[in-house]
């Protein structure tokens, strides 16, 4: 009989515990240290457990440990804070802390006193597009059986979907992992661009300079020195303030320096392109191959010095290199004949050539490149537009 009355009493606590946390007091334990190491306050505890004035507890002793739904950060007051710095140090307004801690008017604060700080969580729910894998809910399914067949945790796939309990309904769209930021990938072809605009923002209610600040994606100390802002740093509703936003593109490298480059260069010859210019890992041809009839002038893109004739290069066949401002070269590739000598000064649209064939082919033409500090760089971008 005993043995029985003692399983049904264990049964009962295994039951209790299920429901929320309990604590038994050891030598020494204090309210406040038990509240602080269960993220509660020393209120709760008294409340939950109907403790009486001057709320002793004594080893040995059973606590209830309430468990609140909502999420909290718990501080500690240190000598000289005030409401106004707590709040923004948490990014979260005065009229949050005061209402988490039922604080009574004046809203005195005491060092050593610890207040329950609101966790703003702004769970919104994914969009599909931005899911790898989405799961169609059928009949019969639940949370942990989708959970244990993705291999997700079912509080991850709460969150990701913005579930408040565990209900599902046949034919809803549950997305189980998102989509990976793929960084745009830095290459020798783009280039990250920074700019620094100002803009205006008029502060609405219930907002603080960290929402503010995580809204525009910058920091609260920028915001401050921007709009030069004293202590306790207090805004109010409708007030203008300056907000330093970076904005960020990706350019092509080519782009920005035709852009530096005010020279204008003209097609060296006329005639369609058969093949352009590509630079990756895979395929390497460096300029661009026009085709023409045989023996077409080739006329110097731009005003220039020749700094080399010859064909000591075989790939190129005969070759020509123009030298121009801003450390900038023109290259003409398989000349059928060449017009001009090493050292001379050549002006823009000045005949220095006649086409060949191009790459040993039966196809008459010319191969021609522009590079800026011996980089290759798209000829197109250079070209005047036909």
């Amino acid at each position: 009989m005993k043995l029985g009355i003692k399983i049904f009493l264990t049964i009962i606590f295994t039951i209790s515990l299920s429901f929320g946390l309990t604590y038994k007091v050891k030598r020494g334990d204090t309210l406040s240290e038990i509240a602080l190491k269960y993220g509660v306050t020393v209120e709760d505890i008294i409340e939950a457990n109907n403790l009486k004035p001057p709320y002793t507890i004594y080893k040995g002793q059973r606590l209830k440990i309430p468990v609140d739904r909502k999420e909290y950060k718990y501080y500690k007051v240190k000598p000289g804070d005030t409401l106004s710095e707590i709040a923004l140090k948490f990014g979260v307004s005065i009229k949050d802390i005061v209402k988490a801690n039922n604080l009574k008017k004046p809203y005195i604060i005491r060092t050593g006193q610890v207040l329950r700080i609101p966790i703003k969580t702004h769970s919104k729910r994914i969009s599909l597009s931005e899911c790898e894998i989405v799961h169609k809910v059928r009949p019969g399914d639940t949370i942990i059986e989708i959970a244990k067949k993705y291999h997700v945790w079912v509080k991850d796939l709460k969150r990701l979907n913005n579930l408040k309990g565990d209900t599902l309904r046949v034919g809803q769209l549950l997305c189980i992992k998102k989509k990976r930021n793929v960084k745009r990938q830095k290459t020798k072809d783009v280039v990250k661009v920074v700019k620094k605009k100002i803009i205006i923002h008029r502060v609405k209610p219930g907002e603080n300079l960290s929402i503010i600040a995580k809204k525009y994606k910058t920091s609260i100390t920028q915001i401050i020195k921007i709009n030069k802002l004293k202590k306790p740093y207090i805004i109010r509703p409708g007030q203008k303030l300056k907000i330093p936003k970076k904005i960020v593109k990706y350019v092509k490298k080519e782009n920005i320096i035709r852009k530096k480059v005010k020279l204008s260069f003209q097609w060296p010859v006329d005639g369609v392109i058969i093949k352009k210019f590509v630079n990756n890992h895979k395929v390497r041809h460096l300029g661009i191959d026009i085709a023409t009839t045989c023996n077409a002038p080739i006329k110097a893109s731009e005003d220039g010095k020749v700094i080399y004739v010859g064909d000591s290069i075989k790939t190129y066949g005969n070759l020509i290199i123009l030298k121009h401002e801003k450390r900038l070269t023109t290259i003409y590739g398989h000349v059928g004949k060449i017009l001009v000598k090493d050292g001379q000064y050549v002006k823009k649209g000045q005949i220095i050539g006649k086409t060949g064939k191009l790459n040993n082919s039966d196809t008459c033409g010319l191969y021609f490149e522009i590079r800026k500090n011996a980089e290759p760089i798209n000829p197109l971008v250079f070209l005047e537009k036909k």
